[in-house]
């Protein structure tokens, strides 16, 4: 079926592998030749139904799923190439859409000497500058055809896990927390998936990839930092070093804001944004325990966080 969808764009279409299916059967990524060129290929189908190991899949949850892809399609049709070269997307040759179908057509970045990247010092480092480019560069922007609320967990967008929450403090501190965030005046586009995996890193110069934007818009720089830590630190080196890797982001934030000659005091985006870091992750520490309470990342840190800011809400 996506082979008609590139017929429709290509002269010559030629399947090479697999890389991998999507998220519960919504589609594929595959390498192809397409008119001769090397690409890769992320094919999009939504199904009516959506089949889940762990949970059962609302309309709501289906609907969620629907406009993530049709965002990323904006993203990269509308956003990616504008960005400044500190914080680069994976370049998009094409943006593809039938009826229910979507197609994004890649550069293969292995083509060009990058790889996924891995859990090494050189690479977060790397990692964390990019995410400070990107959030500096983006500061203000609207999110127009993007979401308004960005990151796939936040409070709005997750009803359904939500109910499941058996911690009734919790759920009544949920929505001040969630309030929080976004009540800061100092907003930006977020990449909203931003773990490990959704990187690409060139070995030789440490230049950053990031791709997989389906839940990229509105948020803080926190949001995405904290999740990128937490998917690819473990407890101890949390608890040792994530300090150090929050006041290099901030750091270059600062200088990110000042480059891009941005309209606001550097400074005062640095200490809200620095303020709200446990609430982001007495955030996502909600979420997931209403989607998998035994899930490996509810670690000692994490508790700790939001444990903080427990003590803050008791204490007005």
């Amino acid at each position: 079926m996506h082979n008609e969808l590139l017929n429709r764009q290509y002269d010559s279409v030629i399947l090479q592998e697999v890389i991998t299916s999507l998220w519960s059967g919504c589609g594929e990524i595959a390498r192809y030749k397409l008119d001769k060129t090397p690409c890769v290929v992320k094919s999009i189908n939504v199904p009516k139904h959506i089949e889940h190991p762990r949970i059962k899949q609302s309309q709501f949850a289906i609907n969620r799923k629907q406009q993530s892809y049709e965002v990323e399609f904006k993203w990269y049709r509308d956003y990616s190439s504008l960005l400044p070269v500190q914080s680069r997307a994976l370049e998009c040759f094409n943006t593809i859409n039938y009826k229910q179908l979507f197609a994004l057509v890649f550069a293969d970045f292995k083509e060009h000497g990058y790889d996924e990247a891995t859990c090494c010092p050189e690479y977060i480092l790397a990692i964390i500058k990019w995410l400070a480019y990107f959030h500096a560069f983006n500061l203000g922007s609207q999110a127009d055809g993007l979401w308004q609320q960005g990151n796939y967990w936040h409070l709005d967008t997750r009803p359904d896990e939500f109910e499941k929450i058996t911690d009734n403090e919790l759920k009544k501190e949920a929505p001040l927390i969630a309030s929080k965030i976004q009540a800061c005046a100092f907003q930006t586009l977020i990449h909203g998936d931003a773990k490990l995996a959704n990187f690409a890193v060139n070995h030789q110069t440490l230049d950053v990839l990031g791709y997989d934007f389906q839940y990229v818009g509105k948020g803080i720089g926190t949001v995405d930092l904290m999740y990128f830590l937490g998917s690819c630190l473990d407890e101890k080196t949390l608890i040792a070093d994530a300090h150090k890797y929050k006041a290099l982001y901030y750091e270059h934030l600062g200088e990110a804001i000042k480059y891009f000659d941005k309209p606001c005091d550097a400074q005062s985006v640095i200490q809200q944004w620095q303020s709200l870091w446990p609430y982001a992750w007495a955030d996502f520490y909600r979420f997931l325990m209403g989607w998998s309470p035994s899930h490996w990342k509810i670690n000692s840190y994490m508790l700790n966080q939001y444990q903080a800011v427990t003590q803050k809400i008791n204490r007005k």
